[in-house]
């Protein structure tokens, strides 16, 4: 029986994870991302921020991406607001597998070479599921599937790394 306890322990540390995501990605802790955030596969889409296609990526590979991204930003700064987790009720026969995650955030990106001006500010959320993994004594839930849903954006977007310097993944 999944009892009240264990849903309760389960949305804390469903909640960990999402929080972890964005900071350690500030504190440039990429390795942490991979160890304890990311799960073995993640189905990715940034599409609405960079465009291209969503792709399946492995969880460090997805990790040593944002690592590469970072060296370009002077700053960053992530915001996480608000996570609605449904991960269903307590008193089922058995805990659940997955969960998703609705979540606010924001980004403040600063390059200071930048054309145009050294500041990027975007607004949006993440669309998130998450996958229970049969690890023990540690947080067993990792994020499985990202998407990023931009909603505003201000200020200079040559802040971003150029399409060029790097490459979305095939799907």
């Amino acid at each position: 029986m999944y009892d009240a306890t264990q849903w309760l322990v389960d949305r804390a540390n469903i909640h960990d994870v999402v929080i972890a995501m964005l900071l350690y990605a500030d504190i440039k802790q990429t390795e942490k991302i991979a160890s304890d955030v990311f799960a073995e596969q993640i189905s990715v889409d940034y599409t609405s921020i960079l465009g291209g296609e969503p792709y399946t990526i492995s969880g460090g590979e997805q990790a040593a991406m944002w690592k590469a991204m970072q060296v370009d930003f002077d700053a960053l700064q992530h915001t996480t607001l608000s996570p609605l987790i449904d991960l269903g009720q307590p008193n089922a026969a058995e805990p659940p597998s997955t969960a998703s995650v609705l979540v606010n955030t924001g980004v403040t990106l600063v390059r200071d070479a930048a054309e145009g001006g050294p500041i990027l500010q975007i607004g949006g959320r993440y669309e998130l599921e998450l996958t229970r993994t049969s690890l023990e004594g540690c947080n067993p839930w990792r994020i499985s599937k990202m998407k990023a849903v931009n909603i505003w954006m201000n200020g200079n977007k040559n802040v971003m790394i150029k399409q060029d310097d790097f490459e979305t993944p095939k799907a």
